[in-house]
């Protein structure tokens, strides 16, 4: 018998207002249901919300890639066309 094995996904949400409470974030619950019908393995999920910081962005998608062992990183949002827009591609 196959058993499937678990997948670790990080998700990471980039928004200066859901992270501060302003509004809900609907970026990771949005990204964690489309995942949970598109992949057929058992998923983790390695979860964050976080401001527009360039420094932050960096340090947390190098956490999840070195220190979480994430073979897949997904982020959303960002502020958008403008100069406070450091989410990376």
């Amino acid at each position: 018998m196959d058993t499937l094995s678990l997948l670790k996904i990080g998700l990471v949400s980039i928004s200066d207002r859901a992270s501060t409470g302003v509004y809900t974030d609907q970026g990771l619950p949005e990204l964690k249901k489309w995942l949970q019908r598109a992949v057929l393995n058992p998923l983790e999920f390695v979860e964050h919300l976080i401001p527009d910081e360039q420094p932050l962005i960096e340090s947390i998608l190098t956490q999840l890639a070195d220190e979480d062992a994430c073979p897949l990183i997904l982020t959303t949002g960002g502020t958008g066309p403008y100069l406070r827009d450091v989410t990376p591609e």
